[in-house]
């Protein structure tokens, strides 16, 4: 039988633990192996069998079994499959407060562990449940996905529901969940919460989803950061099952807005009132919201902007009016005893910061952390507060004023305030906790759990995210105004990053871009060689990801910053480049021509003649867009000999010099020159690894035997063309129209009139298969 977690554990000490975890998830339908229970002879192949076939290993990590010679050698054995790339996922779940033993760093000291040393232990063991469950689906949904027709009509299970944490901490606000259960239901299913940050509009929209999630097949729950159209074309939040983002044609912003209209007509004509979609921080003027809204869906925005003198359905949020609610939030943080002395300090302290509900929780929790009294924290206070009767209109400027205190007073050390200054260049719906360290090059977890903990820093604890409050980023900002310049090492992490952008899966990108584009929108100021270098890599990736017009805005900011000659040609090489690929022909024109100009002027040196090779090919690009192909040949001709001067022998720029130089003896005539160049570019880009740019080679050379009429070498460069096709991008993204678009110009080159036809239709089936409209 097929097990999905293997369990790895001191059986002394965690055996009783073990046994209510594999109850908990069995009963949710997960099937577990661990020993003794499941060993079937011997125990050493058992294991080994048992880690092969797993998908998730789950470590019971106390101060036995990471000194355990038995769990080491499991791990070592589940290491390796995760080391070798294989679909295993490693989760240590941390019982007690010991540190890991030297050994178990060694393997596990970049992976984040889920707490589960802190009572109630059923609250702990829900939590590793719905963790290991979310990471099972989202596994399968990679690999499993359906097409979007496999849904009847009518019922959305083509969509991913977003799993709603359970917030144990959540108390009161019963009048508000039921009001919004009423006004979603009273025949305007659309409604916008409204109120000042901080004051629980997102906690209440996911408090509504998990009380009333029965009455819907489907929520999803979406993180507004740029526009609507990012928002619902990225699948980090609206997944629908063959409609994947990898399967789409994104090349240009024309392509993206086509894609953003199939997904956003798909939930228009699939999804009626038992669809819920909420999106969070809709703290923005955009356009596209009256289409978003169009939809049968029911809808829930938070927004710090009132939207009701647009017409729309509002609910204000105020602080919690309730004395008895305020002071039950507060204990759920605050658990050292209180008297009727303490209540009442606790009362006048959470009137000065105007009852505002997360406000009340961090006040809580560093008055816990600080072991200071509600007497001794009032004295802190003592002639800061507003006063009672404007604090409803100052309420937002005062709890920025207090929260700066209580960042004071916390005395956190330098490195936990880094933490945060860090945390606060991140989008609104955080990163994966893993990633966040290794951007940041942390030595361990110990900081970030300690964050955690003291409620700075908020946690999934299902998909292992942690993310900043917009409230605490913002006292950040406050009370550090230049705090972006000191978070050095993220920047160049996420610089080097962009700059492996194409090594990275199609997830590890979206997330990438994300990252970089909140930097840069909010805080980049390109004044330093870090941020000058990260946007530039930012520049590549959007290009890389077909968002032309983005790269060259961003290397026409870059040449306003008046950067020396060498760089600014190779700044307007590149948006030329972009201009090429765009068919915006004139432009390309232009900024080949300055590129040039620019780099002729300077004293020869082998960086001087690397860019001037660069800025020939493109105007060899230029002039063959004007047909004025010699000229073309001659820029192509010089580009070449200038590489073969200053570049080594493997170097793939000489490969693409070839190429290019053969586009145009193609396209003028002469052929067999060009097959020439075609195959010296392929030979050198096969020795270089560049499998994916020689399928366009093999197709050019085919082509190019054909005018020959040389049938057998134009089929044998075709069937190569195939071959590396799959080779680079698998069956499931293969583009085979393109290659049964030249399969048929080779039949009916040969009179195969039938067949010819045969495979014109077959291009056009997998054309739109390819574009996702099958």
């Amino acid at each position: 039988m097929h097990r999905e977690v293997f369990i790895s554990y001191h059986r002394n000490s965690s055996a009783e633990l073990v046994e209510h975890i594999v109850n908990v998830l069995e009963e949710s339908g997960i099937k577990c192996w661990y020993a003794p229970r499941d060993v079937d002879s011997k125990y050493a192949g058992d294991i080994v069998r048992a880690i092969d076939d797993c998908r998730i290993f789950l470590l019971i990590m106390n101060e036995y079994s990471t000194h355990s010679e038995h769990v080491l050698n499991e791990i070592n054995y589940a290491f390796n499959r995760f080391h070798q790339k294989e679909a295993i996922r490693l989760l240590p779940f941390r019982t007690d407060k010991n540190e890991p033993s030297d050994d178990v760093k060694y393997y596990l000291g970049r992976i984040h562990c889920l707490d589960g040393s802190e009572p109630p232990e059923d609250e702990r063991i829900d939590a590793l449940v719905s963790r290991i469950s979310y990471l099972l689906q989202s596994d399968s949904e990679r690999t499993d996905a359906p097409g979007p027709c496999a849904a009847p009509a009518g019922f959305p299970s083509a969509i991913r529901s977003t799993a709603l944490i359970h917030n144990t901490n959540f108390t009161g606000r019963t009048k508000e969940l039921e009001e919004m259960y009423r006004l979603l239901h009273s025949g305007n299913n659309k409604l916008f919460l409204s109120g000042p940050g901080g004051i629980g509009k997102s906690e209440l929209a996911r408090q509504y989803g998990i009380r009333f999630g029965a009455e819907y097949r489907t929520i999803v729950w979406f993180s507004y950061n740029t526009d609507i159209e990012d928002m619902i074309v990225t699948d980090q939040f609206l997944l629908i099952h063959g409609l994947e983002n990898d399967r789409q044609d994104l090349t240009t912003p024309q392509a993206r807005e086509a894609y953003y209209y199939k997904k956003l007509n798909y939930l228009k004509d699939h999804c009626d009132q038992n669809t819920l979609l909420i999106v969070d921080n809709f703290d923005a003027e955009d356009g596209r919201l009256t289409e978003l809204l169009e939809g049968r869906y029911s809808v829930i925005l938070s927004s710090r902007i009132s939207r009701e003198k647009d017409g729309y359905q509002e609910m204000s949020i105020h602080p919690l009016d309730d004395p008895q609610e305020q002071l039950a939030l507060f204990c759920r943080f605050y658990k050292r005893p209180l008297d009727d002395s303490g209540k009442a300090a606790v009362f006048r302290l959470l009137e000065k910061i105007g009852s505002h509900t997360y406000g009340i929780e961090l006040l809580a929790k560093q008055m816990q952390a600080s072991r200071m009294s509600p007497e001794g924290m009032l004295d802190y206070f003592s002639g800061k507060s507003a006063s009672s009767e404007r604090r409803s209109r100052l309420v937002v400027d005062h709890i920025m004023e207090v929260m700066t205190q209580i960042f004071r007073l916390s005395a956190l050390s330098d490195e936990k305030v880094s933490i945060l200054k860090n945390m606060a260049l991140l989008p609104v719906e955080g990163v994966e906790t893993e990633l966040f360290f290794d951007l940041t090059e942390l030595e361990d977890f110990m900081l970030i759990d300690e964050l955690i903990d003291s409620s700075y820093i908020q946690y999934n604890y299902i998909s292992d995210v942690i993310s900043l409050h917009p409230l605490i980023a913002s006292t950040i900002s406050r009370a550090y105004p230049n705090f972006a310049k000191s978070c050095g090492t993220y920047v160049r992490s996420l610089t080097e990053r962009l700059s492996r952008f194409t090594q990275f899966r199609y997830n590890e990108k979206m997330t990438l871009l994300s990252l970089a584009e909140n930097y840069y929108l909010k805080w980049c100021a390109p004044d330093t060689a870090d941020d000058i270098s990260f946007m530039e890599r930012l520049a590549e990736a959007y290009a890389e990801y077909f968002m032309r017009d983005k790269s060259i805005a961003i290397m026409e900011r870059l040449i306003g910053l008046h950067p020396e000659p060498l760089k600014e040609s190779w700044y307007h090489y590149y948006i030329a480049n972009q201009r090429r690929c765009l068919s915006q022909y004139e432009g390309l024109a232009k900024e080949a021509s300055i590129s040039l100009e620019l780099v002729e002027k300077l004293p020869p040196s082998p960086q001087m003649k690397q860019q001037l090779s660069l800025s020939c090919s493109m105007m060899g690009w230029a002039k063959y867009h004007e047909d004025r192909l010699e000229e073309s040949a001659d820029y192509f001709e010089k580009s070449l000999q200038l590489r073969k001067e200053i570049l080594s022998d493997e170097d793939v720029l000489l490969a693409w010099a070839y190429y290019n130089s053969a586009s145009v003896l193609y396209k003028a005539g002469d052929i067999q020159k060009a097959v020439q160049y075609y195959e010296e570019a392929i030979r050198r880009f096969l020795q270089c690894g560049e499998t994916g740019i020689c399928v366009p080679a093999y197709i050019s050379i085919a082509e190019a035997y054909l005018s020959l009429d040389d049938f057998e070498k134009a089929e044998q460069a075709l069937e190569q063309a195939f071959i590396c096709e799959y080779e680079y991008y698998g069956e499931e993204n293969c583009r085979k129209y393109w290659l049964y678009e030249v399969k048929a110009k080779i039949l009916a080159r040969k009179g195969m009139t039938e067949q010819a036809a045969e495979y014109e239709q077959r291009s056009k089936e997998e054309y739109e298969k390819y574009m996702g409209r099958a």
